[in-house]
């Protein structure tokens, strides 16, 4: 392949794996590329600081950091005016996610079969009318986590460091994305806990923030302004589980989904969704599923 033709927001293996193009990269600075028909990506936009006035579609929108805003080449907005922006960009196409994937399969087909429907759930936000463009507010807590994969991203690129590169580079913006699909469900919540200003109502924004790392039930309590007892029946209201069940949940389906969707050692799958005892996420996942990780991957994954 000439690199000098490769498309643009792409990382090029090196010494390993020289002939891959990978179509993801991630931008820093004050402005969003163009949009390009001929090689289209979704854009995740990273207000990390400052404040916009921008134009979608005829119409402003004002964004404030820290925010979020996820785009695709049919929204991708003008900026009328800015103040200290400083914005990172994470652009994709979405093969990375899935090989059966691409923007207008996305757009036309209204299911896929088998694991791939799950994959789709990650992108779903880039398909809807009302997340698309619209700025999302970020906690702290996700504002720094958002600093943070977009760092790993551009540094699995550059680095290349061993022959996982490009699945570490995939992992991450799959947990990139599975971080913003929940903040997309979860912007009623926002929108509640700015309304009420009860920090009790920060409860499942926090569990989506905390999900892999290691918190306790009255640590969460705290955080939240409030004891177990009653921290633990205003979850139930809202999920219909315990903050435990729940957040189990998550971190299987995350782990379901880095074993599906990567090819990384079943040691590090069980570190990234914060587990430290094999034995443990073994039969977490198995209780789970009904089958072991490697099992899993066997069956499910599209790259073997």
């Amino acid at each position: 392949m000439d690199r000098n033709a490769l498309p643009p927001l792409a990382v090029i293996g090196r010494s390993i794996y020289p002939d891959l193009v990978m179509p993801i990269a991630v931008a820093e600075g004050e402005v969003l590329a163009p949009a390009d028909p001929a090689h289209p990506r979704y854009v995740i936009v990273h207000v990390r600081q400052g404040s916009a006035l921008l134009s979608l579609h005829g119409q402003p929108v004002l964004v404030s950091a820290p925010a979020v805003l996820l785009l695709d080449e049919s929204s991708r907005p003008a900026i009328i005016r800015a103040t200290r922006l400083a914005l990172s960009c994470v652009y994709f196409h979405p093969c990375v996610v899935n090989s059966v994937f691409s923007i207008e399969a996305l757009q036309s087909t209204p299911w896929f079969d088998g694991t791939a429907s799950q994959d789709a759930w990650l992108l779903q936000p880039f398909l809807d009318a009302i997340h698309m463009g619209q700025p999302l507010t970020l906690l702290p807590a996700l504002h720094a986590q958002l600093a943070a994969a977009c760092a790993r991203i551009a540094a699995e690129g550059d680095e290349q460091r061993d022959g996982n590169w490009p699945c570490r580079m995939r992992s991450w913006l799959i947990e990139l994305l599975f971080r913003l699909r929940v903040l997309s469900d979860d912007a009623p919540a926002h929108a509640s806990t700015a309304a009420t200003g009860h920090r009790l109502d920060q409860v499942l924004l926090l569990v989506h923030d905390r999900y892999n790392t290691s918190f306790t039930l009255d640590e969460l309590a705290r955080w939240c302004g409030s004891n177990r007892t009653t921290l633990n029946q205003h979850f139930r209201k809202l999920t219909g589980q315990s903050v435990r069940a729940y957040t189990i949940a998550l971190r299987m389906q995350m782990a379901a989904t880095l074993l599906r969707d990567t090819l990384l050692p079943v040691s590090e799958v069980m570190e990234r969704v914060g587990y430290d005892n094999p034995s443990n996420f073994t039969r977490t996942f198995r209780q789970t599923t009904g089958v072991t990780p490697r099992q899993y991957r066997t069956a499910e994954c599209w790259m073997q």
